[in-house]
């Protein structure tokens, strides 16, 4: 003889199987905000670090005799890494990243010696946030790239500082895209700065 299932029963595993999946998508948000959060990180640390090697590299140009505008792109280029999206040539050219670092192997020697120019979209405040992701009202940062150059007469010893301004929180910027909840502020500044001996001043004048 079969018999009905108790109705408090089927109700109580119904409740418990809904109070489990309530569970796990609870947890999974904690541990997609944590993982967010750690990609920021990184992705700051990454651009700090960027900005020490922009530092010496530019530093050594400018110690070496470059002209400022070669000193200028060392420092730009050093930091391409932080640096965003290639904007010139316009990004829409290549048809994949792939095809971006082929023709970034040929341009980067070139912008370096003076003979073509290059832009990336965190050197000159050209960064802008995709109006189909993200709300009108939410303003990108106005991300550059600056650097300075100190050089005591008494010391001999140059000091180069390389710095983003207003680098954005873009990991952050993925999982709350109108800044409503994540309260993080919409950008920070990272700088490095670097010291070498001025080996130019042995042999250059300013005459």
């Amino acid at each position: 003889m079969n018999r009905k299932p108790d109705r408090r029963i089927v109700s109580s595993r119904r409740a418990e199987g809904g109070q489990a999946i309530l569970e796990s998508i609870l947890t999974m948000m904690v541990l997609l905000l944590v993982l967010l959060g750690l990609l920021q990180i990184f992705q700051l640390a990454a651009a700090k670090i960027l900005t020490t090697y922009s530092a010496f590299r530019s530093l050594r140009s400018y110690v070496v005799g470059f002209d400022d505008y070669l000193v200028q792109r060392s420092a730009r280029v050093a930091a391409i890494g932080a640096s965003g999206k290639i904007t010139s040539p316009d990004n829409d050219e290549y048809s994949s990243p792939r095809a971006q670092f082929a023709a970034e192997e040929f341009m980067i020697p070139e912008y370096l010696s003076g003979d073509r120019w290059l832009e990336y979209e965190y050197w000159l405040g050209e960064n802008e946030y995709d109006t189909d992701y993200y709300h009108e009202s939410v303003t990108p940062p106005a991300t550059t790239l600056t650097y300075s150059t100190s050089v005591p007469e008494e010391a001999g010893v140059a000091t180069q500082t390389v710095s983003f301004r207003d680098y954005p929180y873009a990991i952050l910027d993925m999982a709350d895209r109108n800044r409503v909840w994540i309260q993080v502020g919409p950008s920070t500044d990272i700088s490095s700065t670097s010291s070498l001996f001025n080996h130019a001043a042995d042999y250059l004048s300013e005459e």
